[in-house]
């Protein structure tokens, strides 16, 4: 069974409107991308079909482990993330893939008024390991947490950046 967990958050400032308008702008995905922590970034795909945007990318994350044991793992903590959004509903699905036997995925909406806007991202994450794959999983979520946040300042400062 997955682990699960949510979060939630208010960016105050921010219309749904101009949330919606400045969303559909594939710019401003990838800027937001480029300013997360990790090498080697590569955007794969990056487009609006309709009223769905995807973005696929890929990209080393920045762990805490020392330079040397980065250079020997070399791509061993490389990331593969898709985001499939549909603009008109604000909400869309994030799937994470990794060298290593993880799965985690997020169903993500956004809603709000002409004051601000509100994010509710629910997590499931998998962590495919005999005997400590619940600790992991908990260990995956600290994780999850700390790049969400990270990733959700830098939202908050594109869009404010971009109204």
């Amino acid at each position: 069974m997955a682990h699960k967990f949510s979060i939630q958050t208010t960016i105050q400032g921010i219309t749904l409107e101009d949330f919606k308008r400045l969303s559909a702008n594939t710019a401003l995905h990838e800027a937001v991308c480029r300013r997360i922590p990790g090498e080697k970034l590569d955007i794969l795909e990056s487009q609006i079909t309709g009223d769905i945007y995807t973005m696929r990318r890929a990209y080393n994350l920045d762990v805490n482990i020392p330079d040397i044991a980065k250079k020997l793992l070399k791509d061993a903590f490389r990331l593969k993330r898709t985001d499939v959004t549909n603009l008109a509903a604000m909400t869309s699905t994030v799937e994470l893939g990794a060298n290593l036997p993880l799965e985690a995925r997020c169903e993500r909406s956004v809603t709000g008024d002409q004051h601000q806007i509100k994010l509710q991202i629910d997590w499931q994450v998998k962590v495919k390991v005999p005997l400590i794959g619940g600790l992991l999983e908990k260990h995956a979520e600290g994780e999850i947490r700390k790049f969400t946040d990270l990733e959700l300042e830098i939202i908050e400062d594109e869009l404010k950046k971009n109204l």
